[in-house]
């Protein structure tokens, strides 16, 4: 009988012991359909809208994924090829907003164009008179001034029109010089000595030289020849049009050779200097136009062309002196005075997007380009230069690639603030996240 209870006992606790394991067997089983039947999504707490089943990195941002059971608003279609994961590449998304959305974010959209750009750097002008068209007006004698013709700065001057007179006791020596040599050669003239002849034309060669020389005019020359009387006075004419620009002729003040009496300068033509931005000199060539502005209206832009590109960078304002050459008919262009200059930089043929159309994060330049209907997939853009209100894309777009203008700050803004806020109830604020 004892053993017979034995055994019943065994055999109840073997039944028990098979059951508990079984019944734990299933508890696994139990759990994993319920796993299944609710899925879990990963989200960015700054991109509510991107998701995904695994954890990992917000693709934009950089910050980590939180749990997340999905988005009501918009959501993020990932397309991750198996190459993809294995290189650890970054995975490439699309945002999907409805029609009625996009309008209510206002979202605008254009088309990347191919044309010829042209960069316009502008900058400020300053007007210099053209160094090469300066004059000094001086003598090559000492003397006094008695009358003084051109007396005042400004004045314009015209091509021989008289500047002073002067007497000058080593001119008048040398004119009486010259009469004396000219009073020999017509005496001794057609004598038997041939020598005698010729030595005496090469004195009055060599007085004639000497007055050349102190810039006396032939026909000065000609008329000491004709009335054969020195003057004591003798006028000094200007061999250059333009506009006074110094004096330091007054009557009575006794003059040197080494002084500078007059400067003239020929304001035909004059130069505009601009300072340039160093970021812009590699679109500034040598031969370029560029077009001259008043600062004031009523007056018609002229034309320059650049001449100079200094070869040093200021280091305070990082800027560097480029020259303009233009005409200056009417003398409407005056020194000192400040002009607008603008220089037109033929880029090429390129593509080009709104400027609005870039958003530059330091690091990046991101456009939002359509995909589909109502699909927008952000691209990484190498950019080019600014024209006028357009970017040029160098990388990244085609032609007829259709770009975001306007809206694209706010793609998924009206979810991001809602799936935000209920982020932070149920994380209890952003202690839990990571960047």
């Amino acid at each position: 009988m004892k053993n017979i209870l034995k055994i019943l006992v065994i055999v109840t606790i073997s039944v028990s012991i098979g059951f508990g394991i079984a019944k734990f067997n299933l508890i696994p089983n139990f759990f994993s359909k319920s796993q299944q039947a609710k899925s879990t999504l990963y989200v960015c707490p700054m991109h509510p809208t991107y998701t995904s089943d695994r954890p990992g990195d917000c693709p934009i941002c950089g910050m980590r994924l939180v749990k997340k059971e999905g988005s009501k608003n918009a959501k993020i279609v990932e397309r991750k090829m198996p190459m993809d994961m294995e290189e650890g590449k970054e995975e490439s998304f699309k945002l999907e907003i409805d029609p009625a959305k996009q309008q209510y974010i206002g979202i605008k959209v254009t088309k990347a164009i191919k044309k010829d750009a042209k960069k316009e750097i502008k900058a400020l002008g300053t007007i210099v008179p053209d160094e090469t068209k300066l004059t000094h007006i001086h003598t090559k004698f000492s003397g006094y001034v008695h009358h003084v013709f051109a007396d005042y700065e400004g004045k314009l001057i015209q091509k021989g029109q008289p500047l002073f007179t002067v007497y000058s006791p080593e001119l008048v020596s040398t004119q009486e010089e010259y009469l004396l040599a000219l009073e020999a050669e017509k005496k001794l003239k057609g004598n038997r000595f041939p020598e005698i002849d010729k030595s005496q034309s090469a004195l009055v060669e060599a007085a004639k030289r000497r007055l050349e020389l102190w810039d006396i005019t032939d026909e000065q020359i000609n008329k000491l020849r004709e009335t054969k009387q020195a003057t004591k006075e003798l006028t000094i004419y200007s061999h250059v049009d333009g506009f006074i620009t110094k004096r330091e002729v007054f009557e009575g003040t006794e003059i040197a050779p080494h002084e500078t009496l007059y400067d003239i300068a020929d304001l035909s033509k004059v130069w505009v200097f601009v300072e340039v931005y160093e970021v812009d000199l590699p679109f500034v060539m040598i031969g370029q136009s560029a077009t001259i502005n008043f600062q004031y209206g009523g007056e018609k832009s002229l034309t320059g062309k650049i001449t100079y590109i200094s070869p040093v960078i200021d280091p305070t304002t990082r800027t560097a002196k480029v020259r303009l050459e233009v005409n200056n008919s009417g003398y409407k262009l005056k020194p000192d005075m400040y002009v607008n200059a603008v220089i037109l930089s033929d880029v090429g043929k390129q593509i080009v997007v709104p400027t609005r159309a870039v958003i530059d994060s330091g690091e990046r330049k991101i456009v939002f380009v359509k995909s589909g209907k109502g699909q927008f997939t952000p691209q990484e853009v190498e950019l080019g230069p600014e024209v006028n209100d357009e970017r040029v894309i160098y990388s990244g777009l085609n032609e007829g690639d259709e770009v975001v203008t306007d809206g694209n700050f706010l793609l998924d803004s009206e979810s991001n603030l809602e799936t935000a806020l209920q982020q932070m109830k149920t994380t209890g604020g952003h202690g839990g996240h990571k960047m």
